[in-house]
């Protein structure tokens, strides 16, 4: 008898030890998904950053999702010499209607970043009211134009 529930033990040890690499390989990606995305990002900003108008820093955020675990996850933060900044910080992979999140707050105002499969790879979501939220293009215009609406109103 004990050796009926040893064999069922350690195939449920083996099955939940494969599904552990896989999530842990799945999580690797989407970690490299987020650093390309900061070295997008940051490479809008060089030209700014080089004239001392705005310094960029990482740090690291701890994220807990039920099917990766708890894990670090790198988030960046934008301070201009005005005292504005903003923040790009990680909420998680496993997220309705796309491929991770990372959450872009500018001061009082929260922008999704939403990854997908399609190229860019991201896309902007601002929910506005109680509707779905707006969804525009990832590109260097639209960073830009957020950032100068947050510049102009603050």
């Amino acid at each position: 008898m004990l050796d009926n529930l040893e064999r069922v033990l350690s195939e449920k040890k083996h099955r939940m030890d494969e599904q552990t690499n896989n999530y842990a390989a799945v999580r690797d990606d989407w970690l490299e998904k987020i650093d390309s995305l900061y070295t997008t990002i940051k490479s809008w900003l060089a030209p700014i950053e080089k004239k001392g108008y705005a310094i960029i820093s990482d740090y690291t955020v701890s994220i807990f999702e039920e099917l990766l675990g708890t894990y670090e996850a790198p988030a960046m933060k934008v301070s201009f010499f005005s005292g504005e900044k903003v923040e790009m910080v990680p909420k998680g992979l496993h997220v309705v209607a796309g491929r991770g999140r990372v959450d872009m707050r500018l001061g009082p105002r929260e922008v999704m970043i939403i990854g997908q499969d399609e190229e860019p790879g991201w896309f902007f979501a601002e929910r506005v009211g109680r509707g779905k939220p707006r969804r525009f293009e990832f590109n260097q215009d639209n960073f830009e134009q957020l950032l100068q609406d947050l510049l102009e109103t603050m």
